[in-house]
């Protein structure tokens, strides 16, 4: 692996009410694991040894789960897995108000790394990336930026606005950027990586902090567009990321597609999560599962057709568990009947309940709550 460190910046935003007491980057997906197992796998998968989880609000569940790094090889004596906490004198204030704001609450990390080159990535999406292949094209076309992108001509208008969109020439090298603009002029949506010299991110941050700056694309890189060699490059896999509810569900739903999990799972680049060492799901005499992906400890008593289930779900006799997603120890209780719902860990229906949600609306129920 080249020199490279890596940088996640666990994100702030808010999906009510499964956002409540955690951050999006901690969202459990697929059931055992959390959105930030994805990112942080493919940056272990490359070698790098030197990795920064950038916090700001809710993170205590994030730590709980990533702790020392060791699943992914970064319980280390030197660099390995960094927990930083916020830029606490402006989030004392409230006055956090972009990635450049918390990029300079870690500016002493960065610039205390060793490493050449940084790979910085916003915590916030699903995929699973060969950095070693993107470092390489970084440094064989001597970028100052590469811009991790993939062509979504499929998506509408309002679908596209969810992203950062670029415009790209003949060479890869990009000519204009779009931040969720409201009529996209392009379907080049970027991912939120980018890969730079971590001198060059010290340089763009002593600007940025000079100026009053908070966001790095918005008051950095477009303002920079001219001066720098900024390039693109095409990532070609499964991609999206999670700002709704409406995506959570659909990014959880999407692994019961068995071409897009085996792109996301892939055998060439793991992805590696907190093991919690439980015993096998237990399947009732009269349970029906199908098309489902079901985690370990569960106790399935009921029917499940098309969901995801967490660690510790229990489905009892007569249940009905349709186009859902359970997160762990929820208890489905007997003659319960629900269709299109996110239940936070530790729901309870009680017996004989009905709940339904839509695809485009899913019913969301928070962390502990009881029907």
């Amino acid at each position: 692996m080249i020199d490279t460190m890596g940088i996640i910046l666990a994100s702030d935003e808010k999906i009510a009410p499964i956002t409540d007491r955690r951050s999006i980057s901690a969202l459990p997906v697929a059931g055992s694991y959390r959105l930030i197992d994805f990112v942080l796998s493919n940056m272990a998968n490359a070698g790098i040894t030197n990795v920064g989880v950038a916090t700001n609000s809710n993170y205590s569940s994030l730590m709980d789960h990533i702790k020392s790094g060791k699943p992914w090889d970064l319980d280390r004596k030197e660099a390995g897995l960094n927990i930083l906490p916020p830029n606490m004198q402006k989030a004392k204030y409230g006055m956090l108000r972009g990635d450049i704001d918390m990029l300079e609450g870690i500016y002493g990390y960065i610039s205390r790394s060793k490493q050449t080159y940084v790979i910085l990535s916003l915590g916030t999406s699903l995929y699973n990336i060969n950095f070693e292949d993107v470092m390489e094209k970084h440094v064989e076309r001597q970028a100052d930026i590469t811009v991790i992108y993939k062509e979504m001509k499929e998506l509408s208008d309002s679908e596209l606005s969810r992203f950062t969109l670029i415009e790209l020439d003949e060479d890869k090298r990009v000519n204009d950027i779009e931040i969720r603009p409201y009529y996209p002029k392009s379907s080049t949506a970027g991912l939120d990586v980018y890969v730079m010299e971590r001198a060059l991110l010290c340089s763009i941050l002593d600007e940025s902090i000079a100026r009053g700056d908070h966001d790095l694309m918005k008051d950095a890189i477009i303002k920079k567009l001219s001066a720098l060699r900024v390039f693109g490059y095409e990532y070609t896999n499964y991609t999206d990321k999670i700002d709704s509810l409406k995506s959570y569900y659909k990014n959880n739903m999407i692994f019961l597609d068995s071409k897009i999990r085996n792109e996301l799972f892939s055998a060439e680049n793991p992805v590696y999560t907190k093991t919690k060492d439980r015993a096998p799901t237990k399947y009732g005499s009269d349970s029906a599962v199908e098309n489902s992906f079901i985690s370990d400890g569960c106790v399935i008593e009921g029917t499940v057709i098309n969901s995801v289930l967490s660690r510790g779900v229990k489905v009892a006799k007569g249940a009905v568990v349709k186009n859902s997603i359970i997160m762990q120890d929820s208890v489905i209780d007997e003659d319960v009947y629900i269709d299109h719902v996110i239940f936070d860990k530790e729901v309870y229906v009680t017996p004989g309940r009905k709940l339904l949600g839509q695809d485009s609306y899913p019913l969301a129920i928070e962390k502990g709550g009881k029907i």
